[in-house]
């Protein structure tokens, strides 16, 4: 049964990084800019046992494992799905005269591989990969800026389809950031309690900063010229759970117990591959993979279905790819404390970031149009990550 989980947060989120955090560890918690796809998916399969009003034994425990879980996702309006920037997308900043007055704009270059081969040219990557270089077709030298976080899954169609982009206020920003300083009190004097001093940061999701916000009159701009409402979505694939049918709970999500209201959502849609997507892959030979949440590969950067000669066929697709190029952020760690037997931390994992995107030109005469099927569904190596929702993917061309 595929549901579709709408979030709703009453607080901002605590999504811790790895370092130490407590009494004679560290006094400030830092936070991630968005909770990673784990923390969402221990945090439902948390709240579906409660539902179902299980005893979290280890047989208990291995049936919410097997719940899949993905996202969360921002949406605005409750219809337009927004996804991370992608790692292709190289962004200069120029300056323009709009009525008369310079107004500074950013301008969207697309980063892929040569078409062929250059026997000149390479890349150094690990263990002699065969990787041409991933550049952008402008010349001239510039400084990157950064592109807006979010950007909507209409305007995500258009750079997967290789249509030019230009940036609005329809783009959104990162997460702000809540830092919050706490002091324990001594019981007894009612002060400050020595060396008690610490800080936690938390993200707010309710509300989303604009790209170039500008305003609806000729007056300074507005909260919501600023900021976009938005709510999280998630998508739930748990066959055998009657409680998932009629969802609706408040439940911690992240650290510090801070609230969300999770309910079930009718609209579907959300996560479908868009038609412009789906008419570009039926035609194309060669196809690109972005990633939507951080990955877990088996050879690090390199997905664990590619053979030595960095072809294969990635899960639940029988479509046979060659890896050309790579152009992916550097990798990020998640670890993590597990209350399932046996106790204890989680051993550390690197994390391709989301954003990341690969390459392929596709091996024999199959279409790609297969590939829509495979819209935002998960691509890592392990079967177990896969469920967690960690690698989810949407595909394109180039």
């Amino acid at each position: 049964m595929n549901t579709t989980l709408t979030l709703t947060a009453h607080d901002p989120i605590v999504a811790r990084d790895g370092r130490p955090f407590g009494i004679g560890q560290g006094n400030r918690m830092r936070g991630l800019g968005w909770p990673y796809p784990s923390v969402v998916a221990g945090s439902l399969r948390t709240a579906l046992g409660k539902a179902a009003d299980l005893q979290f034994t280890p047989a208990d425990s291995k049936r919410l494992f097997d719940v899949e879980v993905a996202g969360v996702f921002p949406v605005v309006d409750g219809k337009t799905l927004y996804l991370p920037a992608p790692a292709d997308c190289v962004a200069e900043e120029v300056i323009e005269q709009v009525d008369g007055k310079p107004e500074k704009r950013l301008v969207a270059h697309r980063a892929m591989p040569p078409a062929t081969d250059a026997a000149d040219e390479g890349c150094d990557w690990p263990e002699g990969a065969a990787l041409r270089p991933v550049v952008i077709a402008k010349e001239d030298d510039f400084k990157p800026k950064d592109t807006p976080a979010w950007w909507p899954v209409e305007r995500f169609a258009e750079w997967l389809t290789c249509v030019s982009v230009k940036f609005d206020e329809s783009f959104l920003l990162a997460a702000k950031m809540e830092t919050r300083d706490h002091v324990q009190l001594d019981a007894d004097s009612g002060a400050a309690a020595e060396s008690r001093l610490f800080a936690t940061s938390g993200l707010s999701v309710t509300h989303l900063p604009r790209h170039q916000a500008k305003p609806e009159t000729g007056h300074k701009p507005s909260f919501h010229d600023r900021m976009a409402e938005v709510t999280l979505a998630a998508r739930v694939r748990a066959d055998g759970w009657p409680a998932m049918e009629k969802f609706d709970t408040w439940h911690p999500l992240g650290g510090e117990r801070r609230l969300i209201h999770w309910a079930n959502c009718a609209d579907a849609e959300l996560w479908k591959c868009p038609g412009a997507v789906a008419t570009s892959l039926a035609k194309a030979n060669r196809v690109r993979m972005v990633l939507a949440t951080p990955a877990i590969f088996e050879h690090g950067w390199r997905p664990g279905w590619l053979n030595d000669q960095l072809e294969g066929t990635p899960p639940g697709c029988e479509l046979k790819l060659r890896l050309v190029g790579v152009c992916i952020p550097r990798w990020k760690a998640v670890s993590g404390w597990s209350l399932a037997e046996p106790r204890g931390p989680k051993p550390v994992r690197r994390l391709v970031p989301a954003g990341g995107a690969y390459f392929f030109e596709m091996v024999g005469s199959d279409t790609a149009l297969s590939l829509e099927k495979r819209w935002l569904e998960p691509v890592s190596d392990n079967e177990q990550a896969r469920r967690d929702g960690f690698g989810l993917a949407v595909w394109g061309t180039w």
